[in-house]
């Protein structure tokens, strides 16, 4: 088939798309990938990407188009206005692309779904079927930027994601509680959507179930340090920690809350139980992956935002080792469904502190948890379970 893969971000930026897109060549598929120019990682746009340099590139045998952006940098107004670029660049790209070799159009959608605009227009000068991949359900991820649901702006953007979402001949939900927002909430129909989880590349299989004897148990937590993730809640359990075995948490990303979560460990007095190392790229994680006894998971609680199953899960579980959450949702549901570890209500840093006790206190008994994530992401969560389904998924 000749498949048009819409993403606002690909590489050299890492998401999941790329391996996706490199397996659809694999299985002899035409790909093209409209997509803008790559800043995520960095908050600006490449020297060698600027001045329409590198607009196509060739990626594993894929064709990538990129249409100009504005760099990310930092805060809502430039987030705001760089999503709006690639939004009015992929439109008008849409608009007047060749749409002879077209068979199906495929939209890896995280933040914003805005990024349908140009996949719902190809999808009417073309008259093909649009498969969107809802990694982030909208417009409920407004809510991690404190915009309330009554606001003028909420309820402009639900109406757009309304339209966007009923557009789909199938939506791919990567996270079971999405079903019943997208019909209740977005109108979309039962027989539209389609669970397909997010898998994880197996990175960690060397340090799978390994563990470092260094005299004391390190919690790790690796990822986006922002609203979302209540990382507060780690530190916030960290007194509650009831041992005098040595422990230490490590916290591995950057992200808007990182420089707060720094001040409040040192309002708790524990700056000498955690530390923070800022954002590392993933050809250096396997380290820090090697050095973990036990992964910290957490997402914020009391809102749609909080039942779904953050990507690192996937991730988490490859490498064999077991998981201590505060989080709700779906997240929760695979943690007590693989048996990994131990769970607790989102927010609730008192019961994660304890958890954190128990496994210090008696990490051997963990050990077993680790190799049951394991495997859980064998039979769920690996990219030949992901690529079977959802080659189906195209070819139906």
């Amino acid at each position: 088939m000749n498949i048009v893969v819409v993403s606002e971000y690909f590489y050299p930026d890492n998401f999941g798309i790329n391996n996706i897109v490199e397996e659809m060549v694999k299985a002899g598929h035409h790909v093209q990938v409209l997509t803008g120019l790559p800043d995520y990682t960095t908050f600006r746009i490449p020297k060698e990407y600027k001045w329409f340099r590198k607009r196509r590139e060739d990626f594993h045998g894929a064709s990538i188009i990129r249409v100009p952006t504005i760099a990310r940098r930092h805060g809502v107004f430039f987030r705001a206005l760089s999503y709006g670029s690639f939004i009015i660049s992929s439109y008008l790209y849409a608009c007047f692309c060749s749409k002879t070799n077209i068979d199906a159009i495929f939209v890896y959608q995280t933040s914003p779904v805005f990024q349908g605009i140009p996949a719902r227009k190809l999808k009417k000068r073309t008259g093909k079927k649009l498969v969107l991949y809802c990694c982030d359900l909208w417009p409920e991820s407004l809510k991690a930027w404190n915009v309330k649901e009554k606001s003028l702006l909420f309820r402009m953007v639900r109406r757009m994601s309304e339209k966007i979402y009923q557009s789909c001949d199938t939506i791919a939900i990567s996270s079971k509680p999405f079903r019943n927002y997208l019909k209740e909430v977005c109108g979309v129909q039962e027989q539209c959507i389609t669970y397909l989880p997010q898998h994880a590349e197996d990175l960690y299989r060397d340090v799978c179930g390994k563990y470092e004897e260094n005299g004391q148990i390190d919690f790790l937590f690796a990822g986006n340090v922002g609203a979302v993730q209540n990382i507060d809640c780690i530190i916030r359990a960290i007194p509650y920690v009831r041992t005098k075995a040595p422990f230490q948490v490590h916290i591995v990303g950057d992200g808007s809350e990182l420089e707060a979560c720094k001040q409040l460990a040192q309002q708790l007095h524990v700056t000498d139980r955690v530390r923070f190392y800022g954002r590392y790229p993933q050809s250096e994680m396997k380290r820090f992956y090697q050095m973990a006894d036990c992964f910290l998971l957490t997402l914020r609680g009391g809102d749609f935002i909080g039942l779904t199953l953050p990507a690192k899960s996937q991730s988490y579980l490859s490498a064999g080792k077991p998981i201590v959450a505060a989080i709700d949702g779906a997240g929760r549901e695979v943690i007590q469904e693989a048996d990994c570890g131990e769970c607790v209500p989102a927010g609730d840093y008192l019961g994660l502190g304890e958890s954190m006790t128990q496994v210090v206190e008696h990490f051997d008994r963990y050990r077993q948890k680790g190799r049951n994530g394991r495997k859980f992401y064998e039979e769920n969560y690996t990219r030949e379970k992901f690529m079977e389904s959802l080659k189906k998924l195209l070819a139906d």
